[in-house]
């Protein structure tokens, strides 16, 4: 711990600062999806979703968007982590959000899930009320449908979901009514090559850093292709080569050291990949895998699509899914007339590679 203290001080640092600490202020490369929630709210829209894969900064788009609105005194904000798993927790969950004292106690004396939406309207009255609603796809499908229905019948409430691709297609397919009520859809993708510097700089400068020292120019390269250009992954990755800089007390990590260090890394990182594939992106790949070059049209073709409505359905949900493999750098696609055929991305190829 002292020798990496001493390290930190080299450079006027008070601190690490690639812990996983969610700030967001600096938030990085995400401008246009944070105006269109700011849109969305502004607007009162009713539902709203962010989309993107583990590590794109869901939490941070999410907690800069109630550090933004808690400004806003005319508007009440809460954010919920995790949703609840069933009724008897959604109805705690918004206890707890909204206080129920002796009063309530009274006038809601037989409470259940039914007098929920009276409940809340009594609570929120005629403020505009946000609930922030955190790694969405691991709601049940009982518990969305209730929030669906307090959605509908309470008219100052606002629900924005943030989850993985998984909680969209999961819409789609199996509670459409709640899919159509979504009017704002915001997905976040991996940084760029700029955006990855940017993230770097603003965070050593937030502990008292001068620009991206120690790293250099060609190190933020290699830690950018490593990393993919996902943020939790970079500050992940910077973490563990400042620790293992202090160790052997190199004041400057360059390219080289970059490889040295992370080559393992990047293996561990494809395995994380393949783990948090869900069982449709991982059939999709290996069809891709099979037949190289596929159109969605092609792919519902080679699958089971019994759990949706139609095929038109299950096609719009196979367009999801595409489009998020895509933004993962999983995907690649090209255009042949009027037909976009994809297939595997030099990423995806190595997790066959190593599977």
């Amino acid at each position: 711990m002292l020798q990496n203290y001493e390290y930190f001080t080299k450079f006027g640092w008070s601190s690490n600062p690639f812990t996983l600490t969610i700030y967001p202020d600096l938030l990085v490369g995400y401008s246009k999806q944070t105006d269109a929630l700011l849109s969305h709210i502004s607007n009162f829209h009713k539902v709203g979703m962010i989309i993107g894969p583990t590590g794109s900064g869901k939490t941070t788009v999410l907690s800069w968007v109630n550090s933004y609105i808690s400004k806003n005194n005319g508007l009440k904000l809460f954010y919920i982590p995790k949703p609840p798993v069933n009724e008897k927790g959604l109805i705690l969950l918004f206890k707890s959000l909204l206080g129920y004292n002796f009063l309530d106690k009274i006038k809601f004396r037989s409470f259940n899930i039914n007098k929920m939406s009276e409940f809340i309207n009594e609570k929120i009255k005629n403020q505009k009320t946000i609930f922030l609603i955190d790694e969405a796809h691991e709601c049940s499908l009982d518990v969305l449908q209730w929030l669906r229905t307090l959605n509908d019948s309470c008219p100052n409430m606002i629900l924005i979901f943030a989850g993985l691709s998984t909680f969209e297609d999961m819409l789609s397919s199996k509670l459409p009514t709640l899919s159509m009520r979504v009017t704002t859809k915001v997905y976040l993708k991996s940084l760029n090559e700029t955006e990855t510097e940017s993230l770097i700089k603003k965070r050593i400068e937030k502990v008292g850093g001068k620009g991206i020292e120690p790293f250099t120019s060609d190190s933020i390269n290699e830690i950018y292709k490593i990393t993919g250009g996902f943020p939790r992954e970079i500050i992940k990755n910077c973490d563990i080569l400042i620790k293992k800089a202090a160790e052997k007390n190199i004041s400057v990590i360059n390219k080289n050291f970059v490889e040295k260090i992370l080559e393992k890394t990047e293996t561990t990182r494809t395995d994380e990949i393949r783990l948090t594939l869900t069982k449709r992106q991982k059939e999709i790949l290996s069809l891709l895998n099979e037949y190289k070059r596929l159109s969605p049209s092609d792919i519902v073709q080679h699958i089971d699509i019994a759990d949706y409505k139609s095929k038109s359905h299950a096609i719009r949900s196979i367009n999801n899914i595409l489009r998020r493999l895509m933004s993962a750098n999983l995907l690649k696609r090209e255009k042949i007339g009027n037909t976009y055929l994809y297939f595997l991305s030099g990423k995806a190829k190595t997790i066959f590679t190593k599977a």
